[in-house]
């Protein structure tokens, strides 16, 4: 699938875990984009993704009430067949 990004984009990281147990990985979630874009930083537990996700979007002057709604934003406009963050 090819995907253009906006020139200003809204973003924020946030950490998603698949169905399978896996630990959960950071993620980039676009506005607008029918996907997330996947990160090699993986956490080992939920907390640790909120706290690492948390520092991340600070520095781009979102709280977690704020990053967490664009996610869940991103996460509707992608589909059913995408997992929930946790």
């Amino acid at each position: 699938m090819t995907a253009c990004i906006p020139d200003d984009p809204t973003y924020c990281f946030a950490p998603l875990a698949d169905a399978d147990g896996e630990p959960p990985q950071i993620q980039i979630f676009v506005e607008g984009l029918p996907f997330a874009v996947p990160t090699a930083l993986v956490c080992l537990t939920a907390e640790d993704g909120f706290a690492l996700a948390d520092k991340l979007n600070r520095a781009l002057g979102l709280d977690r009430a704020a990053w967490t709604a664009l996610a869940a934003r991103c996460l509707r406009t992608a589909g059913a067949g995408s997992t929930a963050i946790h």
